[in-house]
């Protein structure tokens, strides 16, 4: 065994001791085909797994409590951005362009991950304590916060696999992960038919996942551990900041609409709503599964062969579009059957909800990739701004619509920002593919 290796003509890489075929050898082409199976699978069965947790408690607890438990989860995704700070999108890029520096990103960024995690959890607390959510409502959601420390964690651990392109990590730890909490979750609500025993089984899941995480990634790599240097956390902040507010309106885009459902309607509104909502949630691995193997081939590409770069984009643009394209048929032409077969007779208004989403489906398929586009070529502040405007706009949105139309107004409301933010991002995409020529 070497003392290093070399990383795609980079940087010798020496933080890390690695077999010298640790590296991906094969054809661009199988390694991308390859990685993107294995995240696929992952994504999958991450999907099957909270989907059949979604469909027991939906049936199990009914369109009320499964409103409270939508509500719960949509709070703390968002809250989980904040944690998160965009530090493994922006470890990933900064590896791959520096790898002699991996461990040293990784054990700083969980250190600083500590203490993000934290002050969001007490922020959740104060904020959400002075809104007129139920006590009951509130103790569940200081419970399930709990599980954003562990779960911030966890998210750098499965990246750290992705900046040698070891995306099987990533996928193992995450289904893994999902796995547990799904057998735990079901179990809870089946034996005790109420939703914080599930709560609380999320929490344990999450704390499973992060030993489960730390022990495989630690045995793989070598040992690492978090580290507190104050020094260095202020420029780290700095650098990832640009990448955090994007992704934070991203999820606020995405989720508002449930928050506001809830204190403009009532939890059955909610319910029918996150409903159709989560098969839109299903719909998505596909365009995550893909853009997690692609991302550190663009950002190579992008600084070392613009023509290259060009060529990936516009092949990704294809089969994105035919994808999103698919799936928005399916679920457009089949909304009565699936919603029916998945949720029962129940939740029969949730099918012209489903009806108004796959046509969001198919943009957000595009603009989720024109915003890895631009986030790759380090115009990560631009994608930001679009994503504002997007949050904005679906708040003012949401405001006229839900109060005359409900869940319909909210899916309206999602479709037509949609469609406003493939026009931005289309624009800004093109600049910078012609600034890069």
């Amino acid at each position: 065994m070497s003392d290093g290796v070399v990383i795609l003509g980079t940087i010798p890489f020496k933080s890390v001791s690695l077999p010298e075929n640790f590296l991906p050898s094969q054809p661009a082409k199988f390694y991308v085909i390859k990685n993107t199976v294995y995240i696929f699978a992952g994504r999958a069965s991450n999907a099957v797994f909270l989907f059949l947790l979604t469909l027991v408690v939906s049936r199990q607890l009914g369109p009320a409590l499964f409103g409270v438990y939508s509500l719960l989860i949509t709070i703390v995704i968002a809250a989980n951005c904040f944690s998160n700070f965009g530090f493994d999108i922006w470890m990933v890029r900064e590896v791959t362009k520096e790898p002699s520096q991996a461990k040293n990103y990784l054990s700083n960024i969980l250190g600083l991950k500590i203490v993000t995690s934290l002050v969001t959890i007490l922020l959740v607390f104060l904020i959400f304590r002075a809104t007129d959510l139920p006590p009951t409502t509130l103790h569940l959601l200081w419970i399930l916060s709990i599980s954003l420390l562990f779960n911030t964690l966890s998210q750098s651990l499965w990246h750290y696999g992705n900046c040698f392109k070891q995306f099987i990590f990533h996928s193992v730890l995450w289904a893994s992960s999902n796995l547990i909490k799904s057998v735990l979750g079901i179990s809870l609500v089946l034996l005790y038919q109420e939703l914080e025993p599930l709560i609380w089984g999320i929490v344990i899941a999450e704390a499973i996942t992060l030993i489960l995480s730390f022990y495989v990634v630690r045995r793989r790599f070598g040992a690492f551990a978090p580290e507190f240097k104050f020094s260095i956390w202020k420029d780290y902040l700095a650098r990832s900041a640009p990448i955090a507010l994007g992704m934070i309106f991203s999820v606020l885009y995405f989720r508002l609409d449930i928050v506001m459902l809830q204190l403009m309607t009532g939890e059955k509104v909610v319910g029918f709503y996150s409903a159709a909502y989560k098969l839109f949630e299903v719909s998505v691995v596909l365009p995550h599964s893909i853009m997690l193997v692609l991302f550190p081939t663009l950002v190579e590409k992008y600084h070392s062969d613009s023509l290259q770069f060009k060529k990936s984009a516009k092949k990704a643009f294809g089969v994105f579009c035919l994808i999103g394209g698919g799936v928005a048929l399916v679920l457009w032409g089949f909304s009565s059957e699936i919603i029916t077969i998945v949720f029962g007779d129940e939740f029969s208004p949730s099918i012209a909800v489903l009806n108004i989403l796959s046509g969001a489906i198919f943009l957000f398929f595009l603009n989720f990739l024109l915003s890895n586009l631009l986030i790759s070529s380090g115009r990560e502040i631009i994608n930001t701004w679009n994503l504002v405007g997007a949050t904005i706009l679906n708040i003012i949105l949401n405001l006229i619509l839900i109060p005359q139309y409900g869940a319909i107004g909210a899916a309206w409301s999602t479709l037509f920002c949609e469609g406003a933010l493939i026009l931005v991002l289309g624009i800004e995409v093109q600049k910078s593919v012609n600034a890069n020529s």
